[in-house]
């Protein structure tokens, strides 16, 4: 019976840190970290003394997301550790909602998950670019490295776009927390 509760608990605190890795919580200010300090990340094979700093921080911001809910919601660290090395953990869906965890405890997960998240900024940044023009700059179709002038003009417009994007998500990511906190303090 005592290996039946055991296994019970440890199946709660695996889903309960999986509720909360997909929570707002937690997902907001990782996502906004990533979202911030990508665009340095390229995927050159040799890592700059900027990626350090950065995963740095990032491994102080997991720590501290963590460990505030690990302490508000009771689970310990001995449990959390247990429970991250059960093999209910180790499934693909759990992998997968672990990986910004895991990130933090390995680098190179880490550095893949940055330069994904620059390809889809500058996808997407692309992406508006093409429904508010039309059509592309020069630059980013014809594999130029040479910037005319209005490419460079283009360019600026760019990271004008990227810019209003990220306030434009901001704004309504902070909207999101206000209804959910609201909805919460019903």
């Amino acid at each position: 019976m005592a290996a039946e509760e055991e296994e019970g608990e440890v199946d709660w605190v695996v889903d309960t840190i999986a509720g909360f890795l997909r929570g707002p919580a937690w997902a907001v200010p990782v996502l906004e970290f990533m979202e911030q300090k990508c665009e340095v990340f390229d995927d050159e094979e040799e890592s700059k003394l900027s990626y350090t700093e950065i995963y740095q921080e990032y491994q102080a911001l997991v720590e501290k997301l963590l460990e505030g809910y690990l302490k508000e919601v009771g689970i310990t660290e001995e449990k959390f550790q247990e429970a991250f090395s059960s093999p209910l953990a180790k499934t693909h869906t759990s992998q997968a909602i672990l990986q910004t965890v895991l990130a933090a405890e390995d680098f190179r997960l880490f550095k893949k998950m940055m330069v994904q998240k620059n390809i889809e900024m500058q996808l997407q940044a692309i992406r508006i670019m093409k429904e508010r023009n039309g059509v592309l700059p020069d630059c980013l179709t014809e594999g130029s490295d040479v910037f005319s002038e209005i490419e460079q003009e283009e360019m600026k417009i760019l990271r004008e776009v990227l810019r209003k994007s990220k306030e434009e998500y901001d704004m309504e990511q902070e909207r999101k927390r206000t209804e959910e906190v609201s909805i919460l303090s019903f």
